[in-house]
Order: structure tokens, then C-alpha cells, then sequence
């Protein structure tokens, strides 16, 4: 057997002692939580509300003194089979058999974060939105919200109400009082939007997609609603002494609401108008947000 070069066997002890010594700080990082952790993992999923959460509404009373009002429509009822979502009121009956949406940037963000894609044109409150045309699809790496997932990316929220549509990333330790996401339109000329376009022709220009039938008629309805939506986490999520799991919940049986009781259908809602700007309203405000260990759509 050949004898290496001294020089070549005191080269090859150096590299040994150096890999064992990289090997040990790094283990002794993650122990310390410095690194990635099941401590520090969150998981994020989306889901379609079980139960609504519309109240009566009610309209004027016709005929009767100023400020009294009439009953104008019950609370929706929502139940969930194989066939897809029934949402039935007030006699109207829309069965939800697919539901997408594209989102991008969905971030954790503590109370005093402020993360970079709040624009000055954005409204306070527990939504703000940009109904028309694009907005900024700029990426936000250089903030102090915790990413969770840039995209954008398409979401098959499944109907018949079960978990769905969740991933899971390590993030820094912290308090988190909310998600923060964008319900996208995918418009811009960025590299991001345009591979999606490539890979998703059915949703240039749009957001959002339901199949479907409304009285038992077959509709396809579509929107490019394009919100950019804070939604508090219904108690803070406390990442570094345990993972967690939130839930994003949609309430659809609050999107074709109609004040006059029963339902809007849903091809009334594709065309420009009244309906396509309540029903605008109404998608911003269906999101819910929740610690749900268990993935079962229920808050823990």
C-alpha cells in the first residue's frame, strides 16, 4: 500500500477536526433554538366554514314608523356531503361543488409588525382592498412579518368542509395576533405571476372560482376581487414553546347574501353592478383565523 505525503496526511487530519467541530456548533445551535424546530414550525391551512356566521338580517318595516323594521331573511344553513357544500335560505339552495382561490403572501404577523405591502392607499381595520386593477406584486423578504408562503398560489379548498390545502414552515419564535394574506388577482409581468399564468390560464385576471349549482341550474362564478386582508387570530399564537396550526376559514354561505332574504345567484354576481359589488364586500369579510391543533375547523 502506497504512503500518502506527510504533508497530504496532516492536510486530511485538518479537514477532519474542522467537519467535526462545524458538526458539533451546528447541533448545538438547533438545540439551543437557534435553528428549525418542531418548537418553531407552523402549519396554515384553509378551509370552508362549517356553520355561517351571518345574523338576520332585517329591512324596514313598509308602512310602519321611522326606525321599525321587518324580518328580511334567516340565518343560512350550511351542511356538507361527498356532493360538495349545500347552503340553503330562505328556499334558495347553492350547492358549492368546487372552490379556488389564488393567494400570495401569507405572512404571521405579531401586533406591532408592520409588513411591507401595507400601502399608504390601504384602508385601517380588519380588511383593506384594491377591488380593480393590480396592485403591487412586489415581494415583502425584508420585513418583520414571518412568511409563511409568497406565491402566488392556487388554493383547492375542498367543499365537503374537510382540512385542506396546508403547509407547514419554520418560524421565529414570537407572539402572532394575526395572518396576513392577498386574495390575488394575477395581473403583473413578474416572473411569479407569469409562470402561474403559464401553469393556470383558467385564472388570468381573476381570484376566485366556484362550480356549482343554484336551484339546481349549473353556474361557474368568477371574480377578481383583490384584497389585501389582515385577519385577527380569534387569540395570539405563541410560537417558540410549541408549533401550532391555523386555520383560515372562507364563510361562503355570506357571499350571496340578499337583503331581501334568500340568495343572489351566483351568475347575477359575474357581471358589473350592485350584486358584483356587494357580493366584493362580502368575500373580504369571510375570512376567520384560529389556533386549530387538531385541523378540524374548529378553534381549540
Amino acid at each position: 500500500m502506497t504512503r500518502l505525503p506527510l504533508h497530504v496526511r496532516i492536510a486530511s487530519r485538518t479537514v477532519v477536526r474542522t467537519l467535526a467541530v462545524l458538526s458539533a456548533l451546528a447541533l448545538a445551535a438547533c438545540q439551543e433554538g437557534t435553528g428549525p424546530s418542531s418548537d418553531n414550525m407552523v402549519g396554515v391551512g384553509f378551509q370552508l366554514a362549517r356553520t355561517s356566521g351571518a345574523t338576520a338580517l332585517v329591512a324596514p318595516a313598509a308602512g310602519g314608523p321611522a326606525g321599525s323594521t321587518a324580518a328580511a331573511g334567516t340565518v343560512p344553513t350550511i351542511t356538507t356531503s361527498a356532493a360538495g357544500m349545500r347552503i340553503a335560505r330562505d328556499g334558495d339552495v347553492l350547492l358549492v361543488t368546487k372552490a379556488q382561490l389564488v393567494v400570495r403572501n401569507v405572512k404571521l404577523k405579531s401586533a406591532t409588525a408592520v409588513c411591507s405591502d401595507d400601502d399608504d392607499d390601504e384602508s385601517t381595520g380588519r380588511s383593506s382592498s384594491s377591488s380593480s386593477g393590480s396592485s403591487s406584486s412586489r415581494d415583502e423578504d425584508d420585513d418583520d412579518c414571518a412568511a409563511i408562503r409568497v406565491g402566488p398560489y392556487l388554493v383547492d379548498v375542498p367543499v365537503n368542509g374537510a382540512d385542506g390545502a396546508r403547509v407547514a414552515v419554520a418560524v421565529p419564535a414570537g407572539t402572532y395576533s394575526s395572518i396576513r394574506l392577498w386574495l390575488y388577482k394575477v395581473t403583473s409581468s413578474d416572473s411569479a405571476d407569469v409562470a402561474f399564468r403559464q401553469a393556470n390560464p383558467a385564472f388570468r385576471d381573476i381570484s376566485l372560482r366556484l362550480e356549482g349549482t343554484f336551484n339546481g341550474t349549473p353556474f361557474v362564478f368568477v371574480n377578481d376581487v383583490n384584497a389585501k386582508l389582515t385577519v385577527p387570530l380569534t387569540t395570539p399564537l405563541v410560537i417558540g414553546t410549541g408549533g401550532g396550526d391555523v386555520t383560515v376559514t372562507i364563510d361562503l354561505s355570506t357571499w350571496f347574501l340578499r337583503a331581501s332574504g334568500g340568495l343572489h345567484p351566483p351568475a347575477d354576481a359575474n357581471a358589473s353592478g350592485q350584486v358584483r359589488a356587494q357580493v366584493q364586500n362580502n368575500i373580504r369579510g369571510a375570512f376567520r383565523a384560529f389556533r386549530d391543533r387538531d385541523r378540524d375547523g374548529r378553534e381549540d
